[in-house]
């Protein structure tokens, strides 16, 4: 099956749109986000492409200690939002305890009453992480450019109006901050979990009441970038790309790319200045007018001074 050509004569953000705009149903979206948690659940909470799948995989191995029979991630740790649309039911207890899920959502539509693990990444890196992502996905290579897809298609969001409407980046980012030291939050840093994860995996572990060190151990090795890298097939949203491709007009056969290079710069490094541009302006207009922060690494900065055993 081709990408569909239903939206032939538009422009590819135009054309990504619109395919984005399927891929998940407003049901599904909105029976996700009024699941009720237990106080004991587990939520993976970030912008896309800010260490998701990662923490997913952290705190599977954490509970099951070595569990890899899964097909797909997100088989065992659902995205909240696209369990409808994908048969997984919110409501089933899991094999493990306790009960984790993932979720893109702000902090005024995320379901309360759980315990949150919320990550950030340089926004840069992020954007472009994203763009990788949707590539030979949600559009073909060339179809838009770098500076097209953040400009045009990831700027497009902001306040969420209403729970189909997605977040941007720095509207989540500012959600999340307000509730950074509440008991039931972990904040945490992408470029944290790249210089000692060991470290990060052990303030999961406490977050969440494992205290069994071999399961910790099991949790750092098998959550290490080699051996993802290695197993990248079960992270690669099998799942979601069977039930929604065809959905979205995408090749039956086209899977995201997830586990690539393992680098928390080499987005930034390898990113445009005009794109950085717009991006570092649209920080200082949403989150500096905010919290006064001029860039994400003084935000970052401040929050480690504050919490000197992160």
């Amino acid at each position: 099956m081709p990408f569909d050509k239903s939206a032939n004569g538009c422009t590819g953000v135009q054309r990504m749109k619109e395919r984005f705009s399927r891929a998940i149903s407003e049901e599904g979206v909105n029976r996700g986000l009024s699941f009720k948690p237990r106080s004991d659940d587990v939520f993976v909470v970030t912008p896309p492409k800010c260490g998701t799948t990662w923490m997913q995989q952290i705190l599977h191995q954490l509970r099951s200690g070595g569990d890899m029979s899964f097909e797909d991630i997100s088989d065992v740790v659902p995205y909240v939002e696209l369990a409808y649309d994908v048969e997984i039911d919110l409501e089933a207890e899991h094999n493990y305890s306790p009960r984790c899920y993932k979720t893109h959502a702000w902090y005024p539509h995320c379901p309360k009453g759980a315990k949150y693990v919320v990550i950030y990444r340089e926004p840069c890196a992020a954007f472009y992480s994203r763009f990788n992502f949707h590539k030979g996905w949600m559009f073909q290579p060339g179809e838009l450019s770098l500076h097209e897809y953040v400009k045009d298609f990831s700027f497009a969001y902001g306040v969420p109006k209403n729970k189909m409407d997605r977040p941007s980046y720095f509207v989540h980012l500012l959600s999340w901050w307000e509730h950074r030291n509440d008991s039931n939050v972990l904040f945490l840093f992408f470029e944290d979990m790249k210089d000692d994860l060991e470290s990060v995996v052990r303030m999961v572990a406490a977050f969440i009441g494992i205290q069994d060190e071999e399961r910790i151990k099991k949790a750092v090795e098998m959550s290490s970038f080699e051996f993802m890298k290695e197993n990248k097939g079960k992270f690669a949203d099998v799942r979601y790309a069977r039930y929604r491709n065809k959905v979205c007009g995408i090749p039956d056969d086209a899977v995201p790319s997830k586990v690539v290079t393992g680098s928390a710069t080499k987005g930034r490094e390898l990113m445009d200045d005009k794109t950085k541009e717009i991006i570092q302006a649209k920080w200082l207009e949403v989150v500096e007018k905010q919290t006064g922060f001029q860039d994400y690494n003084e935000l970052r900065s401040v929050f480690k001074k504050e919490n000197k055993n992160c």
